[in-house]
């Protein structure tokens, strides 16, 4: 990892309160200024997110089959070739099957930049996104008989999962998705500020500042009425 950490954590602009808008300021271009091969695999791994989100909404809401991805060329061939596979699976499928290898993979990045704070994030992550849908599909009355089919083999193998009942059924109980979903990523930002001391230079800080900033990034890029169409669109799969 960079020996210029301290320097760059200094450089960044603070992040804002959920729903604020952010600094005008590219903090994300100011990372991949950086030379760390991991650093700019990292951030172009998190910009996956946002291409998962233009393929659902492109290539399945409205049904353009004129959509291709932009990936990076950094990301393994074998990651390329599943988000490729959009083109034979059903929606919910294809969703199910890319963020489980997105994970996966962050995983795998979490070793090669030395970032504990990013394994125990996307574990968090993908635990609480996966008890989501199972509530989710409960609800819609079709939850599948073999519930384990709905999480991946890396997942079962990992121990130590975070309880996270009590924010999942928040969730449920409410009755306005949009609240629902603001008062999850506030859960996130939670979660990540308190994972990693503020000032500590560390590779973890860094890291726990472009997970965060993904979020707020989210917020800027939508409008409200298209941040709800398209999160109807999820809590339908």
């Amino acid at each position: 990892m960079s020996d210029n950490l301290f320097y760059l954590l200094t450089l960044l602009p603070s992040l804002p309160n959920l729903g604020e808008p952010l600094t005008p300021e590219d903090a994300m271009a100011k990372i991949r200024e950086e030379s760390d091969a991991g650093l700019l695999l990292l951030a172009d791994l998190l910009d996956v997110e946002n291409e998962i989100d233009k393929c659902a909404l492109h290539y399945y809401v409205q049904g353009s089959r004129e959509y291709t991805a932009s990936l990076s060329e950094r990301l393994p061939d074998s990651f390329h070739e599943m988000f490729a596979s959009y083109h034979h699976r059903d929606e919910a499928d294809w969703l199910t099957a890319i963020f489980a290898a997105w994970f996966e993979l962050l995983l795998e990045v979490g070793d090669i930049t030395g970032s504990g704070l990013l394994k125990e994030w996307a574990k968090w992550e993908y635990a609480l996104r996966t008890r989501l849908r199972i509530e989710r599909l409960r609800a819609a009355g079709r939850l599948p008989a073999d519930v384990d089919a709905i999480v991946p083999e890396f997942m079962k193998e990992l121990s130590d999962l975070p309880d996270q009942h009590q924010l999942v059924e928040a969730a449920r109980a409410s009755n306005e998705p949009m609240k629902a979903e603001k008062m999850l990523d506030q859960a996130r930002i939670d979660y990540l500020r308190r994972a990693v001391a503020q000032f500590s230079f560390s590779v973890d800080e860094l890291v726990a500042y472009m997970l965060e900033l993904r979020i707020h990034q989210r917020y800027a890029r939508l409008s409200p009425e298209k941040g709800r169409k398209l999160l109807e669109e999820v809590t339908r799969l």
